[in-house]
């Protein structure tokens, strides 16, 4: 069994320890054990009181004072530091002391952005057991087939071994890819020409930096990650399908806030590591609500058009004009006419940020 495996194991059984100080190289893993901790230890119904969150620069004396407090109505509490690594050495003395006896009614959750075991505070915490290094795990076959199947995709063996190959050891990549191929394939199972269609195996230009231009109204930037997918004859369907996803989530951020869902909730929520909400929230306020509505039908237009109706006209562009007919996009070429489709209703988002 992989060690996060393992502690997420120890977790779900209830033992517990008193703190745990997370630090790894793929957020996801961060991310799950995180989720696990708080399910395990503050029902939903009892955050309120029961669930801190300390953001900034954290001080010892602040972590160990929320620390003490008692449970309200509830056996345990938890405190989670957004960043252990960004204290001050010189804040970290009541933290010191308090490890030697921790409130046994309080879990305190920290991660560690930038770990130097030279530093006290981390050997203490690596001698006491507390300190977590989640590492992927050699063998990633096994765990891409545990995602496959946690997220209800169904995933050729073949396919498994050509993801790895096209995505390497990135786990949170390999997880949104993952993801992004069930929607793509639908019910019937992923094979590795899916894999081939919608992942570029490239690391200038990508379908993600493609939804960080659009995200930031960069119509330059945008359209010359359109013509380097292109090149690389990525899947125009695959395109449009990652880009309604991230204006979905976009709109998404939107909802989160009007109806007050709690900030941590957010990252699971919008399917994304807790590091990606705040580049999405930053991305959101280029668009309102209603830019963010008509681009989503400017995508399902384009959808529509790549699948068939190559009919181009103003409901994928958003411009009046400019549209081609069935017997001039044939002329075109499939390759020039998916190019165009792409080009215009990526510039036709863009068009629309505030």
């Amino acid at each position: 069994m992989h060690a996060v495996d393992e502690l997420l194991a120890e977790i779900a059984a209830g033992r517990l320890d008193p703190i745990y100080v997370l630090h790894s190289e793929h957020p996801i893993l961060i991310e799950r054990v995180l989720t696990a901790l708080r399910d395990a230890v503050v029902p939903p119904a009892a955050r309120g009181f029961n669930y801190d969150i300390v953001e900034g620069k954290p001080t010892g004396a602040r972590i160990v004072a929320l620390a003490q407090t008692l449970p309200m109505m509830a056996a345990r509490r938890m405190i989670y530091v957004r960043d252990l690594s960004a204290m001050a050495a010189d804040d970290a003395e009541p933290l010191l002391a308090y490890l030697g006896k921790p409130n046994p009614s309080t879990v305190v959750a920290g991660v560690a952005s930038k770990l130097d075991k030279r530093l006290k505070l981390y050997a203490q915490l690596s001698r006491k057991g507390y300190l977590h290094v989640l590492e992927a795990p050699r063998q990633l076959a096994p765990w891409v087939r545990a995602e496959a199947k946690h997220r209800g995709v169904q995933v050729d063996p073949a396919a498994i071994n050509r993801l790895i190959d096209a995505v390497g050891n990135d786990l949170s990549r390999l997880a949104l890819t993952i993801e992004q191929l069930g929607l793509y394939a639908g019910p019937r199972p992923v094979t590795s020409d899916d894999v081939d269609e919608l992942v570029a195996d490239t690391r200038e230009r990508t379908v993600f930096e493609l939804t960080d231009a659009i995200g930031a109204a960069d119509r330059p930037r945008a359209l010359a990650a359109v013509a380097s997918l292109c090149d690389q004859r990525e899947s125009a369907v695959g395109v449009v399908v990652m880009l309604a996803r991230h204006v979905r989530q976009l709109s998404l951020v939107y909802t989160l806030r009007e109806t007050n869902v709690p900030r941590p909730s957010w990252a699971a929520m919008l399917g994304v590591p807790p590091f990606v909400v705040d580049k999405l929230v930053a991305q959101a306020r280029s668009y309102a609500p209603g830019a963010l509505a008509a681009a989503t039908q400017r995508l399902a237009n384009a959808d529509r058009a790549l699948k068939g109706d190559i009919t181009l006209t103003s409901t994928v562009t958003g411009a009046p004009g400019g549209a081609f007919t069935g017997p001039q996009i044939k002329a075109l070429g499939r390759e020039l006419a998916e190019r165009i489709i792409l080009e215009r209703v990526v510039d036709g988002i863009v068009q629309l940020a505030a």
